[in-house]
This record gives structure tokens, sequence and C-alpha cells, in this order.
């Protein structure tokens, strides 16, 4: 009898451990509740795109790349006219960004083909991304502007240039 009192016991022990683990029960809504659900639409949740932030790759020629956000449509290709946006900025003593020298976000997208009339740096740094895509790119002087600098003067001789790409689309012809 002993025994059977001591196992009862336990298994109630045990029992009332497991209830009390169990989730607890939805609550009833309320009516202010049913009317706050209502009120909130999508519209009203920001959803940001996916940022990944992928970590720096370099190339051999030195150009040196990070995706923040992968984009999911056309891989960019040599010869491929584009739009896109961009901002470019000069790097500081510690190769961030410094200070800031042309942005196209503010306008109309800027349109161009992959290759053609563009910086070594900015072309091979396009090449692999994919449209809604946005891409940091580190471009030393040799495949930038070299010694010469640009710009009008804007842009230094011997500059390393810190861009950042969105790829927005591949212009059809």
């Amino acid at each position: 009898m002993k025994n059977v009192l001591g196992t009862l016991a336990l298994s109630v022990f045990i029992a009332s451990f497991a209830m009390a683990a169990e989730e607890p029960k939805e609550q009833p809504k309320t009516d202010s509740t049913v009317k706050a659900v209502k009120e909130t639409t999508m519209k009203d949740v920001s959803v940001p795109k996916t940022a990944v932030e992928t970590p720096w790759a370099t190339n051999k020629s030195g150009l040196k790349w990070r995706d923040k956000i992968v984009g999911k449509g056309t891989e960019a290709k040599m010869n491929m006219p584009v739009n896109c946006h961009y901002t470019l900025w000069l790097t500081d003593s510690e190769g961030k960004k410094g200070k800031l020298i042309q942005s196209s976000k503010s306008g109309q997208p800027f349109q161009c083909t992959i290759g053609v009339r563009l910086i070594q740096g900015w072309s091979e740094g396009m090449v692999g991304m994919k449209e809604g895509g946005t891409r940091e790119l580190l471009i030393p002087p040799a495949i930038g502007y070299g010694a010469g600098g640009g710009g009008g003067g804007m842009i230094p001789g011997n500059s390393t240039l810190y861009f950042e790409i969105e790829f927005l689309n591949e212009v059809k012809q």
C-alpha cells in the first residue's frame, strides 16, 4: 500500500508539473482587441528589403566589393545597358566613406552600358549583380581615375573611390 501511495503521489506531482508547462489558453478577444486588429493593415507594416551585407570580396584587380542587398532579377553582364542609382564618396584615411562627391538618388536613374565609357572598377563591380540588388565597391586608383583624377577636379589623383550602386533594371532595346 505504501508503494501504491508513493507512486500515486509521484504521478500527481508529474501531472501537475506537465499541466503547468502547457502553453496558456488564448484569451477571448475583446471588442477593443478586434478593433485594433482591423485597423492594422499591411500598409502600416514596414517590410525591409532582404539585407545581407556579405563580407568584402577582393578581385585580382584590387577591387573590393560586397552586397548589401542581393537582388533577385536578371544578372548584370558586360555590354548590358542598365539603369542604376549610385552614390560616390572619396575614402577617408581609414578606407571608409569620406567626402560625398555625387549621387543620382535624388534625381533620375543613371543609364549606362557596363564596360562602355565607365571606369574599369565600376564595370567590374557590377558584373554578377542581380536586378534589385545594392552593392558597395571600393575602387583603387589603378581601376578608377588613376593619377590624373577626374570629375572636373572633384576627384583628386590617386583616390580610392567608395561607390554604392543599386541595380534597378536592364534597359531593353
